[in-house]
């Protein structure tokens, strides 16, 4: 009989863009696979694939006490009625709900997936303050449980999380991002005329998309000649959105063109020079994974999850966050050297090759499934 594998997270499109190819390798592999998401559209696909969906009426962000104990309680029932073997949890509100709930139903083996501490542990708000504590505490009891493991993306998370919640190191693993299709983002030889730098990312403060556009207009005022593609879109839902008044107010001034939400990320990294994000913190940015592979460098903030995606001053460069001035200093040192340009773009395909392809990803979360039922056997 196939083991069964459930996955739990807070948006399907998300799953689809970060996890598919997990889910599908372990398909092939012999696993019933069951993904329980929100409705947003990619149902088809997971259809297509072979994959049963389950709709999952689950907030990102709601903080409504009755809101949540009524996702908890579907949760609770959706675990129940599935039985499965294994239990794959994304994201904040799936693992601490799925973490507490397979303490309550016998499951072989739980893996929590924390792809970035985000938000709660980057704001220094009263707001975020409180959710952080309560965070602490519930992501304490979600890991108590023996046959679990806890990935991560990159050490810091994995140490300020350790600190915070105490959980046994022998749980956690660090597996670097969600991997990428180096066949999907190939290799591609730099755009010759005008310049175009590039961010793409959820349109939202703490993505650093004012350090790109306060950037992007001294490098105008500069005259330097290059173009600024901001590709990405605003969602409300998240704290702090770009307000759509200001996107527009950029675009107007000339310094910066808006593209909006696009799927062929890989022809537009392939259009690009440079790609850049100045977030405050991540897990680890699949974009700059993505540019590596097509041979593009990057610049990106010195900050958890950002610098583990690149070798600064080799692929990439650092700089310090919530800083246009430096930003745009680095954006025109780029600029002024083509030869720096191919070099780190070709050490960014390496590097890509040599850890963040997405069969290496794959194979690492299908080993953790395995050791889980092996220890059954």
């Amino acid at each position: 009989m196939a083991s069964r594998l459930l996955f739990l997270v807070n948006s399907s499109s998300y799953f689809l863009s970060h996890r598919l190819g997990i889910a599908v390798e372990a398909k092939k592999q012999g696993y019933e696979v069951h993904i329980a998401s929100p409705e947003d559209g990619c149902e088809d696909t997971f259809k297509i694939r072979g994959l049963i969906h389950h709709k999952l009426p689950i907030s990102r962000t709601s903080i409504n006490i009755f809101s949540e104990i009524k996702a908890f309680l579907n949760i609770y029932f959706l675990i129940k009625k599935i039985n499965p073997d294994l239990l794959h949890l994304i994201t904040i509100k799936p693992v601490i709900y799925g973490g507490i709930i397979s303490r309550l139903i016998q499951i072989k083996g739980v893996v929590s997936a924390v792809p970035g501490l985000g938000y709660v542990y980057i704001s220094k708000g009263i707001r975020a303050k409180i959710l952080r504590f309560f965070t602490n505490y519930f992501y304490k009891v979600s890991f108590s449980k023996k046959s679990l493991k806890i990935i991560f993306q990159n050490k810091d998370d994995m140490n300020k999380l350790r600190l915070a919640v105490g959980f046994d190191p022998i749980k956690s693993v660090i597996i670097k991002g969600s991997g990428v299709d180096l066949d999907e983002f190939k290799r591609t030889p730099l755009p010759e005329g005008r310049p175009v730098i590039s961010m793409i990312a959820r349109l939202q403060e703490d993505k650093g998309v004012i350090e790109f556009a306060r950037a992007a207009q001294m490098i105008n005022e500069r005259k330097i000649e290059a173009d600024f593609w901001l590709i990405g879109e605003t969602d409300s839902s998240y704290p702090s959105p770009i307000l759509k008044e200001d996107l527009q107010e950029w675009e107007n001034k000339g310094f910066l063109k808006i593209l909006g939400y696009r799927e062929d990320i890989n022809i537009l990294i392939g259009n690009s020079n440079i790609i850049v994000l100045p977030s405050y913190r991540e897990g680890l940015p699949k974009v700059l994974l993505e540019a590596a592979a097509c041979g593009r460098p990057v610049i990106t903030t010195d900050v958890p999850g950002c610098r583990a995606a690149i070798e600064d001053g080799k692929t990439g460069l650092l700089v310090p966050p919530r800083d246009s001035s430096s930003l745009a200093d680095k954006i025109e040192y780029l600029l002024g050297n083509k030869e720096l340009l191919k070099k780190m773009g070709n050490a960014g395909r390496k590097l890509a090759e040599e850890n963040f392809s997405l069969d290496k990803v794959v194979s690492a979360h299908l080993k953790i499934y395995s050791s889980f039922l092996d220890k059954e056997q």
